[in-house]
């Protein structure tokens, strides 16, 4: 699972389903952190401030990773809403991603069932309009070199598409890098020619 693409939120997207005079409003948007999850939320909740409820499914890193899951059901029965909204999310393997269901009740109870099915449709009527790309997964590692192979080293590092992520600048330069792991050998190769052996990519540890 770690060391794999998937496809993240870039854009998010809303549908509204009615259900025996309930109206289910589905919002969905990117989202990285508990945070982002709870920012769309309060905002979702200034759009709709008259609803009953406000549901919550998020997915925050890789789809099948369930330590970045989480959802609410914000006083609908337990097992109703938030679940079956993160389902809707992991059967399409999107991460990145949070979903609020706002829901304005038309007098009519649904039952357990008929709200599962009714939060899960709801979140399944957005996503065909969500837009998402595709994260690529990167490895870190640690470098560090003389001012006067920084040249080198930047010019390969575009051309392999390293990321520079932290940099200390003092007598010499320390970087992090994050590197495609099929580009890695290569990379290495290349740097140690380029510099006559002085410079490698290194197992990552923190920078000071």
């Amino acid at each position: 699972m770690s060391g794999e693409n998937y496809l993240i939120v870039i854009e998010g997207a809303e549908a509204e389903i009615e259900v025996k005079g309930s109206r289910f409003i589905a919002c969905l948007s990117p989202a990285k952190t508990q945070e982002d999850a709870l920012d769309f939320k309060e905002a979702i909740k200034r759009r709709y401030p008259k609803a009953s409820h406000y549901c919550t499914a998020s997915v925050f890193g890789h789809p099948e990773d369930s330590h970045g899951y989480a959802y609410s059901d914000d006083g609908e029965p337990s097992g109703t809403a938030g679940r079956p909204m993160l389902m809707a999310l992991c059967d399409v393997a999107i991460g990145q991603v949070t979903a609020v269901v706002v829901r304005y009740f038309g007098g009519t109870k649904l039952g357990t069932g008929g709200l599962q099915r009714a939060y899960k449709d709801a979140v399944c009527e957005a996503l065909p309009d969500i837009k998402t790309e595709t994260l690529v997964y990167k490895q870190s590692f640690s470098i560090r070199f003389d001012y006067t192979d920084q040249g080198a080293v930047e010019q390969l590092f575009e051309r392999y598409d390293a990321e520079v992520w932290e940099a200390e600048y003092s007598d010499i330069i320390a970087q992090e890098v994050r590197l495609e792991p099929s580009k890695v050998n290569e990379l290495q190769e290349k740097l140690q020619a380029a510099t006559q052996g002085r410079v490698q990519l290194r197992p990552y540890e923190p920078i000071d």
